[in-house]
């Protein structure tokens, strides 16, 4: 045993234990589609496999197994925070409240977000029921120079 077979599922650990405060962070949490349930559950599918068909020691099991919850505590975390947008993309986790520079949201079947700013574009859904928190989460805490807009689109 050398000291990777230590330094990495400690580092792993720390990496979900840290995605686990965002998630205890957030107001409303992104609504999650049966496309992206079907593609997490297959990647975590591969995953094992992989585990099942390669590994020789525990350290190998382990790794996967803590590999597994850090991408889904990553996969979780999303949706609104008291700060701002708490995101999955590893250069940008957290969007601040003043770094956006306009907004638009989209109500159809459910609710779509759109962030506009110094950062990539990002996109968040949130459940209808959760139109109204949305409005006045953003309302109380976008700058006043951010542009908020709202669209109500009929699906038929």
């Amino acid at each position: 045993m050398n000291i990777f077979d230590i330094i990495i599922p400690v580092l792993f650990i720390l990496i979900t234990l840290k995605e686990l405060r965002y998630m205890k962070t957030l107001i409303i949490p992104t609504r999650k589609g049966y496309g992206e349930i079907i593609t997490v559950s297959f990647s975590i599918i591969i995953f094992i496999w992989i585990m099942y068909s390669y590994a020789n020691t525990w350290i190998h099991y382990v790794m996967t197994i803590l590999g597994i919850f850090m991408f889904l505590s990553s996969w979780l975390k999303q949706g609104i925070s008291s700060k701002g947008f708490i995101s999955m993309y590893k250069y940008k986790k957290i969007i601040l409240w003043n770094e956006i520079e306009k907004v638009m949201v989209i109500s159809s079947k459910d609710i779509k977000v759109k962030l506009f700013g110094g950062f990539m574009e990002q996109t968040f859904h949130f459940k209808n029921s959760d139109y109204n928190k949305v409005i006045n989460i953003l309302e109380e805490n976008l700058p006043r120079k951010a542009e908020l807009q709202t669209q109500l689109l009929i699906s038929k």
